[in-house]
């Protein structure tokens, strides 16, 4: 990283960044060889340097296909905050921010138990969201852990059964920030 006084380290501080975010943008190649992004809710752990993403799609569609011609993708998430202008140099005018991007590898997930699992992660993190107000007028607020989920969320194989779930695992990320001071 280029900028290290802006380089966020840990699983901790890395984990208070996602914490906040309500969606990953996750980049594959299509079979043309094109890139291709979406944005996708998510589910994550964060353990030992690993992080894994869980997304849930369709059974059928174009990132499935990307995924299963090439399993590399790339991912990024962020929470953009204020932005400060100077008024005098507005070159040095920029925005308050704090990121996670990286690379892993997806794949999707066939294991009923790590189904159910990823559906919980994903659907607990979004009531969490909801409940502490993700709208863009609550951005302003200090932020407030994703973790304290309202109700604890749990899928059945027939539940899991519907849905395709997606799993990207990472060593390869990097937290990043620009903190009001």
């Amino acid at each position: 990283m280029r900028r290290k006084d802006r380089e966020v380290l840990g699983d901790e501080n890395i984990a208070k960044i996602i914490e906040q975010c309500t969606t990953c943008h996750v980049a594959m190649v299509d079979d043309a060889g094109v890139p291709y992004v979406i944005p996708l809710s998510f589910g994550y752990s964060l353990e030992g340097g690993v992080l894994e993403l869980y997304f849930h799609c369709a059974h059928v569609g174009k990132k499935l296909d990307c995924i299963r011609k090439n399993p590399n993708v790339a991912f990024s998430m962020c929470v953009e905050n204020r932005i400060k202008i100077h008024e005098d140099v507005y070159c040095k005018s920029g925005r308050f921010y704090a990121s996670v991007v990286g690379q892993g590898k997806a794949e999707i997930v066939e294991d009923v138990a790590e189904k159910c699992r990823g559906l919980s992660l994903l659907m607990e993190r979004q009531a969490a969201g909801a409940a502490h107000g993700s709208s863009s007028a609550q951005s302003a607020k200090p932020a407030q852990s994703m973790y304290a989920a309202p109700h604890k969320f749990e899928f059945t194989p027939e539940q899991a059964a519907a849905v395709t779930v997606l799993k990207i695992t990472s060593t390869n990320f990097t937290g990043k920030a620009k903190p009001e001071q």
